[in-house]
C-alpha cells in the first residue's frame, strides 16, 4: 500500500512511537488523525507540523463514540477522504498490586486502554473497510513482553500477549478480503513509558532505534503479502527484524536476571504484607 495521500488514524500520537510515527507519515504525504488524551501536547504537535495533512483528536480510546468521531473527523478535515490505515500506538503500563484485595478505582486501566480499546478499534476499522468496500491495513502495536513474562507488570504482559492473539486471528480472518492486521513487537525503546526503575535494566540490554521502530511500521505498510504477522525488534537489529524464536530466546533470559533484584524486593514486600515467614 502506498502512504501518499493516504487518510491514517494513529491512535496514541502525542508521545512517544505515536508522535514520530505522526511526524513520519506527514513526512511521507499521508493526511493524519492523530489521537491522544493531552489537549497541551496535542496542540503542540500540530504546531510543530506546521502542516494541514495532520489534524489531532482529543479522544478516550476506551470510549466507542469518541473513537467513532476519528472517522467523522478524518472525512471532514480531508475533503471527503476516508480512512484508508489504522495504527494502535496508544498503550499504558501500570504495575500489579497483588496486595490490595480491594478494587481500587483504575486497578484496571491497563486492560481497558491497552486490550478493550484495542478490540473496540478492530471493529470500527473492520467495518468501515468494509462498509467503504476498500483496502484497509491494520497496525498493532504488541512488545517483547508479548512474548515473554513481566514479573513486575503482569497485567501489561497479559495485554500485550493479547494483541498478539488479536493480530494471528484477525489477520487469518481475513485473508481472503483486502484488510490486513500486523503488528510490530518491539523489545525497548527509550519513550516516556520507561520508568526510572526500569531504565538501567533496559539500557543493559540495549535499545531498539526509533528508526529501527519506523522501518518496521513502513515495512508492513508497503508488503502487501503480510497478514497476521507480527515483527519483533531486538536492540541487536539495525535495520531489520528478527524472527520470534531466536529475539526471544536470546532477551528473556537477560531480561529476568537484570529485573531479579526488582522482583526480590517486590516479592519481600508481599511477604511482610501478609506476614509469611520465608527463608
Amino acid at each position: 500500500m502506498k502512504i501518499d495521500n493516504k487518510v491514517v488514524l494513529v491512535y496514541g500520537g502525542t508521545s512517544g512511537i505515536g508522535k514520530e510515527l505522526t511526524k513520519t507519515l506527514v513526512s511521507l504525504g499521508a493526511n493524519v488523525v492523530f489521537s491522544g488524551q493531552n489537549k497541551e501536547k496535542g496542540e503542540a504537535l500540530m504546531e510543530l507540523l506546521g502542516t494541514d495533512h495532520a489534524v489531532f483528536h482529543q479522544c478516550d480510546i476506551t470510549n466507542w463514540s469518541q473513537q467513532e468521531e476519528m472517522y467523522k473527523v478524518a472525512k471532514q478535515y480531508f475533503d471527503g477522504k476516508t480512512v484508508d490505515i489504522v495504527i494502535l500506538v496508544a498503550g499504558i503500563l501500570d504495575s500489579s498490586d497483588v496486595i490490595h484485595d480491594e478494587e481500587p478505582e483504575g486497578s484496571y486501566r491497563t486492560l481497558q486502554v491497552n486490550l478493550t480499546a484495542a478490540i473496540k478499534a478492530h471493529r470500527l476499522a473492520i467495518q468501515h473497510f468494509l462498509r467503504e468496500n476498500k483496502p484497509g491495513c491494520i497496525i498493532n502495536t504488541s512488545s517483547i513482553y508479548g512474548f515473554c513474562g513481566a514479573p513486575l507488570a503482569p497485567m501489561y504482559s497479559a495485554t500485550k500477549h493479547a494483541i498478539i492473539g488479536l493480530t494471528k486471528s484477525y489477520g487469518t480472518l481475513l485473508k481472503p478480503t483486502k484488510i490486513r492486521v500486523n503488528a510490530v513487537a518491539p523489545s525497548f525503546i527509550e519513550t516516556p513509558m520507561l520508568t526510572i526503575p526500569s531504565k538501567a535494566p533496559t539500557a543493559a540490554l540495549g535499545y531498539v532505534s526509533m528508526s529501527s521502530c519506523m522501518n518496521a511500521y513502513l515495512q508492513i505498510l508497503s508488503d502487501d503479502s503480510m497478514n497476521g504477522e507480527v515483527l519483533i525488534l531486538t536492540s541487536s537489529d539495525t535495520d531489520t527484524v528478527v524472527e520470534k524464536s531466536r529475539s526471544v530466546q536470546v532477551i528473556e533470559p537477560k531480561l529476568d536476571n537484570l529485573s531479579q533484584e526488582r522482583q526480590e524486593s517486590f516479592r519481600q514486600q508481599l511477604y511482610s504484607h501478609f506476614q509469611i515467614k520465608h527463608e
